[in-house]
């Protein structure tokens, strides 16, 4: 058992283990080269010297346009088929190393999901949201670091109870309260005179 646990702890990835300072969703914003709500169509650790994810853009924000193909990487731990807002900086891009299997190809831009993994935060469904209503108990939702990304205060997070040590690494928004966040952020950067589009 104890071979067990310590091939475990060999196994976990170390790319997330760096402090990284908390950041504020709208400079997280301006700070990336894309934001999008996208789902991953695949993903490939065999070909490449670095994880890489292949996306399609179901919303975008900034810096993409709606069904684009996007790559990104290099953090291990995404699901296959599952929702992700990805605040995305630009990066080289990477070659095949390994021949044979299904590879994606030399993909000429991969993007690197930004603070050190935490900018990839999973959209789902979760009954966490603490209301009298058991109706508004479970929602769409998306998932977040609050030690990374920080919210405004006006910006209600689930659950309300106080953090304990064991959870105060995750918590959740209504995904119908996060995602306008996201548009109005958009579209103040593009009366800017910023790049919202590609």
């Amino acid at each position: 058992m104890a071979g067990c646990a310590m091939l475990l702890l060999c196994g976990t990835p170390v790319l997330r283990a760096a402090v990284t300072r908390s950041v504020t969703i709208g400079d997280l914003f301006t700070q990336a080269d894309q934001v999008a709500l996208v789902r991953i169509v695949a993903g490939d650790t065999e070909h490449y010297g670095t994880v890489v994810y292949k996306a399609v853009v179901e919303v975008p924000y900034k810096g993409s346009k709606a069904t684009e193909v996007v790559y990104f990487g290099p953090y291990a731990g995404l699901g296959v088929g599952a929702e992700y807002v990805v605040f995305l900086q630009a990066g080289a891009g990477v070659k095949v190393q390994t021949t044979g299997g299904l590879a994606f190809g030399d993909v000429a831009e991969l993007g690197k999901i930004m603070s050190a993994g935490y900018a990839a935060l999973p959209v789902g469904y979760e009954c966490v949201f603490d209301e009298s209503s058991l109706v508004r108990r479970c929602d769409d939702s998306v998932e977040l670091n609050p030690e990374q990304i920080v919210l405004p205060k006006t910006m209600r997070t689930y659950p309300r109870h106080e953090a304990g040590s064991v959870s105060s690494y995750k918590i959740w928004v209504r995904r119908s309260d996060f995602l306008p966040r996201l548009q109005m952020l958009s579209e103040r950067e593009a009366n800017r005179g910023g790049s919202v589009g590609r």
